[in-house]
């Protein structure tokens, strides 16, 4: 079988049918791939809908378990996969059918490719931004995507199923660990083909996503996630002979902690959280936050740095946003 579609669902079922059309529609026959929806303890209706899929299409299989968090989710979806590849799909999002009469061609012509990449189109609403980041075909290995593209999201590859090994996401997690699992199979990777198509559709208006959930407890568990993945990749970092990976890993941890840092500033964190996370990361030399590739981020750095200048911008910061936000309100109500 060519290709296996894995889709948790978890109380997605307001979006899920749109999902699985956009799968349907594609123009591979059926026999040759397969849709593996795994509900993770859904509580709403997307469970029956799923079923009635089920009914008309006999590649669709729906495997059930209590409620784990979509990195188990995927897992299981993992280890049930029957497919050469792995496309990860979310139950809000749909994806482009067309793009797989590309993908197809492709692996006629190379089939040793280990991942195929493409564009992908941000949808809130009615409104639709295309986010490029091929511009033109492209045959690189992981390393060199990494240089090139290193803005990782888990939804825009198809996987090659042995490409990915025992590299699974860390259960019990829900932030970063599509990154970590991203850079932890692509380091390795020998054969990438990127497409400059848009092959999938972000939605970014579902009101029920974990990320789009700014409750403080959702943001410290957040960050906590993100303290993890961080140190599982230095951990890689420190077991790693190869210079080329250890290099490409430490510059996307850098990169990825000083956003991790910038997210606790604009998020409202206290200055005992933020004083925390830095005691955590200075022992992996992480503290204070090297340089990245970003030069906007490295002018945060400047502040972040420097703790005698940040814990007081902190603390002002926190004490008047309340007033801010309750006077944008007013004003809002007012107009």
């Amino acid at each position: 079988m060519f290709l296996t579609f894995i889709i948790p669902l978890y109380n997605a079922g307001r979006f899920v049918s749109v999902a699985l059309d956009s799968i349907f529609e594609n123009p591979l026959d059926e026999g040759i791939y397969e849709v593996v929806v795994i509900d993770d303890g859904s509580i709403d209706n997307g469970v029956e809908i799923v079923k009635v899929y089920a009914e008309k299409h006999k590649n669709l299989r729906l495997l059930q378990q209590a409620n784990q968090g979509a990195s188990a989710a995927r897992n299981r979806g993992i280890e049930a996969a029957k497919g050469e590849y792995i496309w990860f799909v979310d139950a809000d999002d749909r994806i482009e059918p067309t793009i797989l009469a590309t993908v197809w061609q492709i692996y006629q012509e190379r089939p040793h490719t280990e991942l195929y990449g493409f564009n992908h189109t941000d949808c809130c609403g009615d409104d639709e931004s295309p986010r490029v980041t091929y511009r033109k075909q492209l045959s690189t290995d992981g390393l060199g995507l990494l240089r090139s593209h290193p803005y990782m999201y888990l939804w825009n590859r198809i996987f090659r199923r042995s490409a990915i090994g025992d590299i699974r996401f860390p259960e019990g997690t829900r932030n970063t660990e599509d990154w970590y699992f991203d850079l932890m199979v692509f380091v390795r990777l020998k054969h990438v083909e990127c497409i400059p198509m848009s092959g999938y559709y972000y939605n970014s208006s579902n009101p029920y996503s974990t990320l789009r959930n700014r409750s403080r407890e959702s943001l410290k568990k957040n960050a906590e996630d993100s303290q993890l993945m961080h140190r599982l990749i230095w951990e890689e970092i420190q077991r790693t002979d190869n210079p080329g990976i250890k290099s490409e890993l430490q510059r996307s941890l850098n990169y990825s902690v000083m956003g991790f840092f910038y997210g606790m500033f604009v998020d409202h964190f206290p200055v005992k959280d933020i004083y925390m996370a830095m005691r955590n990361y200075k022992p992996m030399g992480l503290y204070p936050i090297p340089k990245s590739g970003s030069k906007r981020g490295n002018k945060f750095l400047r502040l972040a740095n420097r703790p005698y200048l940040l814990y007081p911008v902190v603390i002002v910061r926190n004490l008047f946003s309340p007033i801010y936000a309750l006077f944008k309100k007013v004003r809002t109500n007012n107009k």
